[in-house]
C-alpha cells in the first residue's frame, strides 16, 4: 500500500508520478526557547532534526512514508509533543506563519509508535527514527499544501528539579503537491527588477528582484543574470534555487555584483525557467544603470570650491587699503 521514500527510488510498484526530495544544506527549521529562572543552575535544551525540508509529490489516493531522525543532544530525559500544522507564506522574504492545527492531521500519521499530540519520553543522546505516513485521499483537489511537523520538548519531570522550567521547539517544513500528472502546470512572473539608475564607480550594484508564483503549486528559479557593460565589461550572478509557493510572493537572495572596470553604462539581463530542465516558458527582463564616480566627482567639485574661495579671501585680503 504504501514505500519508504528510499525505497520508492529503486521501485516503482506504486504509481507516484515523481518524488521530488532535496534535503537543504543548512538547517531551516526553526527553534523558539523560553526559559523562567525557577532553578538555580539552568540546563540548555538541544534538540535536532533531519531532514529539515521535504518536498514530495503524489497522486491522490496513494501514501508514502519518510523517515525523520530525531535527536536529543543533552544529558536530560526529555518529553517530546509531535505536532502538524499547516502553514502559509507572509510577506516577500520567505517567511511563513503557522495556521491553527485544527484538521491536519488527516493527510499524516506515524508508523512508529509516536501518536499526535500525546508525549514520548526521549533519553539522553539518543537519536529516534519517526516515520511520518502521508496519505492523499483519493478525491483531494490537486494543489499544494504546505505543513509544519512540529516537536516541543520539556524536561522530563525526574529532571525538572535540576534545571529550569524550558520548553523548545523545533519544526521541519512539509510542501506536499497533489497531482495526477508528472509535470502539473507552473505559473511564475516577474515582479519586479530594478536597480539604481546610477552606481557609484566605488560601490557593488545590488538587484532587487522579486516573483510571483500564481499558479497551484510551488517552483524554483533555474536561470541567472547577465551584466555587461559598454566597454566590454561582463559578468553574471547565478540565481539561488528558492522555493517560490503557490500564491505568494517572493523577494530572492542574490550576490552583489561589481565589474572590473565599473565606468559608463550597463545592461543587466535576467533569464530563467521554472524548473530544472529549463523548459517553456523562459521570463526574462532587461533592465540598464550607470556606473559614475559620482562621489570623487563630488569630493573633487567640493575641494575645488574651497579653493577657489580660499583664494579670493587671500587675493582680497593682499589687496592694498586706500586712506
Amino acid at each position: 500500500m504504501f514505500e519508504t521514500l528510499n525505497n520508492l527510488k529503486l521501485k516503482h510498484s506504486i504509481q507516484i508520478s515523481k518524488f521530488k526530495f532535496r534535503i537543504a544544506t543548512t538547517i531551516v527549521a526553526f527553534a523558539l526557547l523560553f526559559a523562567s529562572s525557577t532553578a538555580v543552575q539552568a540546563q540548555t535544551i538541544s534538540l535536532s532534526i533531519w531532514p529539515p525540508l521535504l518536498e514530495v509529490q503524489m497522486v491522490p489516493g496513494k501514501s508514502v512514508i519518510q523517515n525523520y531522525q530525531l535527536a536529543n543532544n543533552t544529558d536530560s530525559f526529555l518529553e517530546i509533543t509531535p505536532v502538524i500544522a499547516p502553514f502559509e507564506p507572509d510577506g516577500e522574504n520567505g517567511q511563513i506563519k503557522i495556521l491553527p492545527a485544527d484538521n491536519s492531521p488527516y493527510f499524516f500519521s506515524f508508523t512508529t509508535k509516536e501518536k499526535f499530540n500525546k508525549s514520548f519520553t526521549l533519553n539522553p543522546k539518543e537519536t529516534r527514527q519517526l516515520s511520518l505516513k502521508i496519505t492523499l485521499p483519493k478525491n483531494n483537489a490537486e494543489k499544494d499544501y504546505y505543513f509544519t511537523l512540529l516537536f516541543s520538548s520539556s524536561a522530563n519531570r525526574q529532571d525538572q528539579k535540576n534545571q529550569a522550567a524550558s520548553v523548545t521547539k523545533i519544526g521541519t517544513n512539509i510542501l506536499l503537491t497533489s497531482s495526477s500528472v508528472e509535470k502539473p502546470a507552473l505559473l511564475g512572473r516577474i515582479y519586479r527588477f530594478s536597480t539604481p539608475m546610477i552606481i557609484d564607480s566605488f560601490s557593488p550594484v545590488d538587484f532587487d528582484l522579486v516573483l510571483e508564483n500564481f499558479g497551484r503549486t510551488f517552483f524554483k528559479p533555474f536561470g541567472q543574470i547577465t551584466v555587461a557593460g559598454l566597454l566590454k565589461q561582463k559578468g553574471e550572478i547565478k540565481l539561488l534555487e528558492q522555493n517560490i509557493l503557490s500564491g505568494s510572493k517572493r523577494k530572492l537572495t542574490l550576490s552583489s555584483y561589481k565589474p572590473h572596470l565599473p565606468l559608463g553604462p550597463f545592461k543587466a539581463k535576467l533569464e530563467f525557467s521554472l524548473n530544472e530542465e529549463g523548459a517553456l516558458p523562459v521570463l526574462s527582463s532587461q533592465i540598464v544603470f550607470w556606473y559614475l564616480p559620482y562621489r570623487l566627482i563630488a569630493l573633487s567639485a567640493g575641494i575645488f570650491l574651497l579653493l577657489t574661495v580660499r583664494k579670493n579671501l587671500i587675493k582680497g585680503e593682499n589687496k592694498p587699503k586706500h586712506p
